[in-house]
């Protein structure tokens, strides 16, 4: 049987007999919500709280007949009560798209900083590994002539 939670839909997979024969509380694992889970073909009577009126007495009360011996056992069969039907189980809603979240904000500005500082720092960069400056010069990005530049390979 397929348990869902009324709160959350979350749905759990169930054996009739952990229910019992007339239910029992149960708690989501997910949002903490209780409720009663009945078994399937639980009955549930109505109590009123005032009680019917009475049916006007137009005259003497028939008499219920006396079942026979043969028909007591169909008599049985049809007061028993029929499988209660059983509700649909609502799907799970879609998530909802919460944006992005903190860790994408800070790894964004720390590219962000290191973009600019790379940038900024473009001629001492050059000057201390001189194999980056055709990067930057690929990139657009003038490294001054003026600025003495190691050459060769990096130590």
């Amino acid at each position: 049987m397929i348990l869902a939670c009324p709160n959350c839909m979350a749905r759990y997979r169930v054996r009739v007999e952990a229910l019992g024969a007339l239910g029992r509380r149960v708690r989501c694992s997910r949002c903490g919500h209780i409720w009663h889970a009945e078994p399937p073909g639980y009955r549930v009577e109505i109590i009123h709280a005032e009680p019917e009126p009475a049916p006007a007495a137009t005259g003497p009360e028939p008499i219920p007949p006396v079942p026979e011996a043969d028909s007591a056992p169909a008599a049985d069969a049809s007061k028993a009560d029929p499988p209660r039907p059983q509700l649909p189980v609502p799907a799970r809603p879609a998530p909802q798209s919460r944006g992005p979240s903190l860790w994408t904000w800070i790894l964004s500005l720390l590219i962000l900083a290191l973009c600019v500082v790379a940038y900024e720092a473009r001629h001492s960069i050059a000057k201390e590994w001189p194999w980056l400056a055709p990067a930057y010069e690929a990139l657009g990005m003038a490294v001054e002539d003026g600025q003495e530049t190691k050459t060769g390979q990096p130590e």
